[in-house]
């Protein structure tokens, strides 16, 4: 659960119009973040501008590396706007809702009233957006690795669907996970094995995260930010090196997955129907039975008070 910023602070948050009023646009500010909107979107960005610096606080404990500059987040009205809004007219794919550029600093994201029935949830696409940021300026001169930048994106913005369960748990199953070396420089091309990609990243960043521990992540993340070596700041940090790490995960995600096929098989969804069935059944048997005996005593009664 968020916490509501008390009204004093948020009153105090500035909401001024920028110099090129023209536009339309406006601007929140906080500690941490510049939000720049349009009318329309200030409920959003109020929102924005309040769970921001929570989400913000989880990303850098997780990461172990803060920045102080402030990070602009650009709240795009249209979609001509959010291509508009790239730094540098950079391009991007038509299903894109959001994109971060770690360098500029800046996170453009699109609002729900751009597309007719968006389900869009933007609180969770800055999460996911702003871990790019985060991560990208604590790894600055170095490559991020693909499974570490997209499953902490991931991670961080609570991406884990019963969709990727299923594809993880069946990759598992069928002994077809992409080895974690293949997914070190890009991820696939084609959508099926992205998807499997996207997830086998998440688990991952989940293992290191809680199993092989915080601490032993933020090691990691200083080492290869220090001495720009991959393999070596996975042995230095973990005390393992990928090869070990990911044995270790694989074990790992086979006791998260293995139970999966077990409560989602036929046979077990006939069974659990069938106690259902059975514990319904026995309920309202249990309840005429005792509907029976209260008429049987009020029958009594009132042929006791006939009597009488």
């Amino acid at each position: 659960m968020r916490k509501a910023v008390p009204a004093i602070i948020f009153f105090l948050l500035m909401f001024v119009s920028l110099a090129s009023a023209g536009t339309g646009e406006l601007r929140l500010e906080n500690d941490r973040f510049v939000i720049r909107y349009t009318a329309g979107d200030d409920g959003l960005a109020a929102k924005l501008v309040r769970d921001s610096l929570q989400i913000r606080e989880r990303v850098i404990a997780d990461i172990g590396v803060d920045f102080t500059k402030k990070t602009e987040i650009r709240l795009s009205p249209t979609i001509e706007a959010f291509r508009e809004a790239q730094p540098g007219g950079t391009w991007i794919p038509l299903w894109a809702v959001g994109v971060a550029y770690p360098e500029q600093n800046v996170i453009v994201l699109l609002s729900p009233r751009a597309i007719k029935g968006s389900r869009i949830n933007v609180i969770d696409v800055f999460a996911h957006e702003f871990s790019h940021i985060a991560l990208g300026r604590a790894l600055a001169g170095v490559v991020v690795p693909a499974w570490l930048n997209e499953g902490l994106a991931m991670y961080e913005a609570r991406e884990w669907t019963f969709s990727r369960i299923s594809v993880l748990t069946r990759a598992s199953l069928m002994d077809r996970l992409i080895p974690l070396p293949i997914l070190t420089l890009s991820f696939p091309a084609e959508e099926e094995p992205a998807e499997l990609a996207y997830a086998e990243s998440f688990m991952f960043i989940s293992f290191l995260i809680n199993k092989v521990g915080r601490e032993a992540f933020h090691r990691l993340i200083r080492d290869y930010t220090r001495y720009g070596d991959l393999a070596g700041a996975l042995r230095r940090g973990t005390g393992m090196n990928l090869a070990d790490l990911e044995e270790r995960w694989l074990v790992y995600l086979k006791l998260r997955v293995s139970w999966i096929p077990i409560i989602t098989s036929v046979s077990t969804l006939w069974f659990i129907a069938a106690l259902i069935f059975v514990y319904g059944y026995t309920r309202k048997k249990r309840q005429a039975n005792r509907r029976l005996k209260e008429m049987e005593t009020e029958e009594e009664s009132e042929k006791w008070h006939s009597n009488t």
